[in-house]
């Protein structure tokens, strides 16, 4: 519960302490995440709570599906894993976040991000910000395009992703 008290004690260093070299970032992340929701304050993904705290507009039209999110200043965000390589783009704001090496970034608006199949993003936001993804497919919907495009279990994604990143957990 460590991560916990962090959280309420200074957000901003609890990415430094999520990756301590043991197994995937991805399962370090996952103890984490079951830290962060015992939280009374957490939000939580597909919740009044989350579209309240982090208002979430989606847009599904000739095979593009984009996804805009607002997140406050001082929130601690949790993103889904990617499940496609895509684009993104940081609009507005400052954040840091932590890279699939577990290092910690702090990255400022505007900006192009290109996204890779596994990815999983912790930021802290450091100001208001507005961040788009933008995707291919066929979904008619937007629960059909999560399902396709996002996960919450790194086991989903391709193998040679999974082994990816094994090797890169090994090397630190």
């Amino acid at each position: 519960m460590d991560s916990i008290q962090s959280i309420h004690n200074n957000p901003e260093s609890v990415l430094e302490n999520i990756n301590q070299n043991r197994g995937l970032l991805w399962e370090r992340i996952n103890d984490f995440k079951s830290d962060m929701l015992s939280v009374k304050e957490a939000v939580v993904h597909h919740t009044e709570e989350m579209q309240k705290a982090m208002p979430l507009k989606h847009h599904i039209k000739d095979g593009i599906y984009t996804r805009e999110i607002f997140m406050p200043k001082g929130m601690l965000v949790l993103s889904f894993i990617h499940k496609t390589n895509h684009p993104s783009f940081y609009l507005k704001g400052e954040m840091s976040i932590i890279t699939d090496t577990g290092e910690v970034n702090r990255i400022k608006a505007p900006m192009t991000v290109q996204t890779e199949v596994g990815t999983q993003r912790i930021a802290y936001i450091h100001e208001d910000s507005i961040w788009v993804c933008v995707y291919r497919t066929d979904a008619q919907t937007v629960e059909e395009a999560e399902k396709e495009l996002y996960t919450e279990d790194f086991k989903e994604l391709p193998e040679y992703v999974i082994n990816k990143n094994r090797e890169l957990c090994q090397q630190q």
